[in-house]
């Protein structure tokens, strides 16, 4: 391949949304034989880089984000001043790139922990439990 000095290269930079809305976490190793790819898991980061916002429903488990055999999903602990609770893209990054980084286990991951994260309607915190699964 011959580089063509007649053509400007312009490497332009995107801004993007970087959102947290948790504290640290926890973590604990689930990475089995059926656990999902840590492929399909780089993906989820990839897919969610440019920002966004989930919201975590108060006492049921929900699927927040998924690709091939990953998911990642969250709970967040019920709480009488709050209507729900926020994950961030950020957060969710951070949670499957350190679980990747822990627990990689011939190809796959698995993990699952608890942070303190926003509840709306009133700002405070509350404790979300979270999982990266085989979807």
């Amino acid at each position: 391949m011959s580089i063509n000095p007649d053509v400007e290269v312009v490497h332009q930079l995107e801004a993007r949304d970087s959102i947290n809305n948790c504290e640290d976490s926890s973590f604990v190793n689930q990475s089995s034989g059926g656990s999902p790819f840590i492929s399909d898991c780089q993906q989820i980061v990839r897919n969610i880089a440019g920002g966004g916002s989930w919201t975590v429903p108060l006492t049921f488990y929900r699927k927040l984000v998924s690709h091939g055999t990953c998911a990642f999903g969250a709970q967040a602990q019920y709480d009488f001043r709050a209507t729900n609770a926020k994950i961030g893209n950020q957060d969710i990054m951070d949670l499957i790139n350190d679980s990747i980084r822990r627990f990689s286990w011939n190809g796959r991951v698995g993990s699952k922990g608890e942070m303190q994260c926003q509840y709306d309607p009133r700002q405070h915190l509350g404790t979300v439990s979270w999982g990266l699964y085989h979807n």
